[in-house]
């Protein structure tokens, strides 16, 4: 099954400079898009919600992970190369690295400046992304399809109009 992506039904959207955040759904899930403002059919970079955490600068493990005394005796006994392999790995993960990698999906250059850019769009983004809604408004085709009445007695208690919901993403 390929993504679900309709922008058209984007909750928010920030432009920051050359770059355009845009807030919406990514197969059921919010997420936040980082998409190239200037350049058309660019790739986009996408941060899911519940991953988004992993983007926080105030939290130091986002940076470089830090292990838990568990782990490191769990480490001491593993043979000497696959303990080093493990912690060029650790070494390599973290908020910078990708932070690194959005600039490459985006095509702007690794520099440190750029890295720092992106990690302060996507922080700024958070709350944003925390407080958007689970799911996009329901869009209904027009007209009507009739009255629906609820009645109790013989005494109308309530009642709406019969609409068709819009299924997948209308082109033209």
């Amino acid at each position: 099954m390929g993504a679900q992506i309709d922008l058209s039904k984007a909750w928010l959207s920030r432009t920051y400079g050359d770059i355009t955040a845009v807030f919406s759904w990514f197969n059921d899930q919010r997420a936040l898009f980082l998409i190239p403002t200037l350049r058309a059919r660019a790739p986009w970079f996408i941060v899911l919600e519940p991953v988004a955490h992993e983007w926080n600068d105030q939290d130091r493990d986002n940076f470089v992970p830090q292990l838990t005394g568990g782990q490191r005796r769990r480490l001491e006994r593993l043979p000497k190369p696959v303990r080093d392999a493990f912690l060029a790995d650790l070494q390599r993960s973290g908020l910078k690295l990708r932070a690194t990698q959005a600039c490459d999906v985006l095509g702007i250059e690794p520099s440190d400046m750029n890295v720092h850019r992106i990690i302060s769009i996507v922080n700024d983004a958070l709350p944003d992304l925390v407080r958007m809604p689970s799911a996009p408004a329901k869009e209904f085709r027009p007209g009507t399809f009739g009255h629906l009445e609820l009645r109790a007695d013989g005494q109308l208690m309530g009642g709406e109009e019969i609409r068709l919901e819009r299924e997948g993403v209308a082109y033209g």
